[in-house]
């Protein structure tokens, strides 16, 4: 709906000149696009992204999830070995996470761990104890002529572009500068890579194409 002058000074006001100067000076877009146009495409597109992101993170967290309880069992949350692996800023996030959660409740640490956690699960130092035998296992459609390193280091640089992208989304930052096909075509290779066939349910009902479609 067309707003009026009034109403456009009302809103610009309530949203704020500072914040509209983002979107003011934005290029790429229409010529007839006002910075109003773009402020809602840019939050239209950043609910589409949040809930193709849920899919991705919680199949990568379980995932990951996967490999470490065989390699620590099903109550790897309380396993000191691994515990022992973990870097100190990680390991505050593991026992925050766990904190007043009975041992053999693990699903519910899965659920309290931040999206970090998961995306530092792909370092290097994780290679001998987890994933040099239990990368492919846990996410069996990664390119086979990928050594486990090279699939490694291409999950955590993945995630990490991701993390980033989230957490402006999550701020409710301006993101029609970043690389947005890209980051769509990003979580569908994660998600592919545990398994082919919720990323084709992914894209039978996502909406981040039609909302890419309708930039102004």
């Amino acid at each position: 709906m067309a707003l009026t002058p009034a109403q456009t000074v009302a809103v610009s006001r309530t949203i704020s000149p500072v914040r509209l100067g983002t979107y003011l000076a934005a290029t790429g877009f229409s010529p007839a696009a006002t910075a109003l146009d773009i402020y809602v495409w840019n939050a239209l597109v950043s609910g589409a992204f949040f809930s193709s992101l849920h899919i991705c993170e919680v199949v990568m967290r379980n995932g990951i999830a996967h490999a470490l309880e065989l390699k620590y069992g099903p109550d790897w949350p309380w396993d000191a070995g691994f515990e022992r692996t973990l870097t100190a800023a990680r390991k505050g996030d593991l026992q925050q996470a766990r904190q007043g959660i009975p041992v053999g409740a693990t699903g519910k640490v899965i659920a309290e761990l931040k999206f970090v956690f998961w995306c530092k699960m792909f370092t290097v130092r994780h290679d001998p104890h987890v994933w040099n035998v239990n990368l492919r296992i846990a996410f069996p459609f990664l390119p086979f002529p990928l050594t486990v390193a090279a699939a490694r280091t291409k999950l955590y640089d993945e995630m990490e572009a991701l993390r980033g992208f989230r957490n402006r989304i999550a701020h409710h930052e301006p993101i029609f500068a970043h690389p947005l096909d890209e980051h769509h075509l990003r979580i569908a290779r994660l998600i592919k890579s545990r398994c082919v066939e919720t990323a084709r349910w992914l894209a039978q009902w996502e909406v981040v194409t039609a909302a890419l479609a309708a930039k102004p």
